[in-house]
């Protein structure tokens, strides 16, 4: 019976391993072949029947007359058969165009088999992700090496890889990519979030990489191949890490505290990947009166706990200023600004104007299985029509026939018992995105509070955001990622389609970074130190 039931199982996983190895093959010829100009153009009119029937405020930064020009544009250019990857640098212009940064369509790229996965996995880091980069000025500079060769210094610009120079990879993407509105400081920050999957796109996925550096007048070559990581196993109620020279045991395991680590590091959204939190809090040495909260994005970890604890933390230490730091956070939950913003006021507030919505059921198109695992569908099947009927019922349509969604945030909220009525100062910048924006754009009429840094990426007076589903064209099969709610603060601009602006500008180069050098910060202790 056992020697039946494993040699069925047998059966059972060689079977799905060669399903898997056929459809991967099959889905790598597919990509490379040829598209007929008929289906193409179908899927020309399907992305701009989707748009216009559950894209919000389409027309906010582009008039209807000229995206139709646009659409109409392609038809004509698309008069032979394309692939995929060279149908995406014909439609995704024109995707980039609408304005919305949330809104993107992403190129396609080879599938690796699970074999072939896990044997990468395996052997560790890729050549591209050794190094952390930074496009300043139309170069792009090494800002962190965790390859083997100690020789590339930090600052040095990639020249090229594999023969592909950045600057080449930019332009051709470039039309690709957008901000929320008309400001450029996002673009840097896009490509740069993006570089290496346009740069797998272009050459696929390697186990070495031929870079060419130049460091001042030098340049030089060298080969960059996969860096396996160190070992780690657990014995015996002891850790013991395996490398070339020994074995060396550290302390047994302290459940207690190991527990106690794992709780904290979920409060506080800690990421294994960066080894960093998405919520921290830090009290400044030289001046007591000082504390920085940094918040990486608004996505991970229990923001109703890490803000409570953090707040009652600042009130204990008596803080007088406080730095709010929201550089390069992409945004995420509207509920985790709410919740932190309720920190921030002494009065009940509403940050946000009820959404608009193009219809009663536009939120039904949520893309509810595509993120989950396959082993949720039974359990996501059963809460989608409770799902349904809530937005349903929730969406209300006014007098003049549009429609709007009542968000957490533009209903009345509570401010915090413990909230902080001090000096605060937000650092921003291009990578200032999304929810961090419509944080910042409420907190901007606050005359206690001083942005420095950089326009943020995302605009002041709302986006196109909320539920974002991704949709794949019929024939292409390239993902369309679309918001589905047009979100507005409360706090509005005449300056439309630009971010936040700083009231004191200070641009980070390439050079502080690599020397760990912040003067942006650095011009906000200065500022305090005046004051005191």
């Amino acid at each position: 019976m056992s020697f039946k039931i494993t040699r069925i199982s047998f059966i059972v996983v060689i079977s799905l391993l060669l399903v898997n190895c056929t459809s991967v093959e099959k889905y790598n010829y597919k990509l490379a072949q040829p598209i007929s100009v008929e289906k193409l153009q179908k899927d020309i009119d399907y992305t701009q029947h989707k748009l216009e029937k559950l894209y919000p405020n389409l027309y906010g930064y582009i008039s209807k007359e000229e995206l139709n020009f646009k659409f109409d544009s392609i038809r004509k250019v698309v008069d032979k058969p394309m692939t995929s990857s060279e149908f995406y640098f014909v439609i995704s212009p024109v995707i980039a165009s609408v304005r919305q940064g949330h809104m993107t369509m992403t190129p396609l790229s080879k599938k690796l088999s699970k074999t072939e996965a896990k044997r990468i996995k395996k052997m560790g880091d890729g050549p591209l992700s050794q190094f952390t980069f930074e496009w300043e000025n139309s170069k792009l500079f090494v800002i962190k090496n965790k390859s083997t060769k100690k020789n590339i210094s930090l600052g040095s610009e990639v020249v090229s890889i594999n023969g592909i120079a950045p600057q080449s990879l930019f332009n051709k993407y470039r039309k690709s990519v957008t901000s929320d509105g008309y400001n450029e400081t996002y673009i840097r920050k896009g490509f740069n979030k993006r570089f290496s999957l346009y740069m797998t796109n272009e050459i696929g996925i390697n186990d070495s990489l031929t870079y060419v550096f130049k460091k001042k007048d030098s340049t030089f070559t060298t080969v960059i191949s996969r860096n396996k990581p160190e070992k780690k196993e657990v014995s015996k109620g002891k850790i013991v890490e395996k490398d070339s020279a020994k074995a060396v045991a550290k302390k047994p395991i302290d459940k207690a505290k190991l527990k106690f680590d794992k709780k904290f590091k979920r409060i506080y959204g800690y990421n294994a990947l960066t080894k960093e939190y998405a919520k921290s809090l830090n009290f400044v040495k030289s001046d007591s009166t000082v504390a920085i909260l940094k918040v990486k994005n608004f996505s991970e970890g229990i923001y109703s706990k890490s803000y409570k604890a953090i707040f009652d933390s600042i009130k204990k230490h008596n803080i007088q200023n406080l730095i709010i730091d929201i550089r390069d956070n992409p945004g995420g939950r509207v509920a985790d600004v709410v919740n932190l913003y309720s920190y921030l006021t002494d009065k009940d507030f509403v940050i946000l104007q009820p959404a608009k919505v193009t219809s009663k059921t536009s939120l039904f198109k949520w893309g509810l299985f595509r993120e989950l695992p396959a082993v949720a569908y039974p359990f996501a099947a059963i809460a989608y029509p409770f799902y349904m009927g809530f937005s349903y019922f929730r969406t209300t349509k006014k007098a003049d026939g549009t429609y709007e969604y009542r968000l957490v945030g533009s209903r009345k909220s509570k401010f915090a018992p413990n909230n902080y009525n001090g000096k605060i100062y937000v650092l921003i910048n291009g990578g200032s995105f999304s929810a961090s924006c419509i944080l910042s754009s409420s907190l901007k009429s606050n005359p206690n509070v001083t942005f420095v840094g950089e326009e943020t990426g995302g605009a002041f007076n709302g986006t196109v955001a909320g539920i974002m589903p991704v949709v794949d064209l019929p024939n292409s099969k390239i993902p369309l990622r679309l918001g589905l709610m047009d979100i507005r603060t409360i706090n509005q601009t005449d300056v439309d389609g630009r971010g936040i602006f700083p009231d004191v500008e200070i641009q980070l180069t390439v050079e502080d970074k690599v020397k760990n050098n912040d003067p942006q910060l650095d011009w906000i202790m200065e500022d305090i130190k005046k004051k005191h």
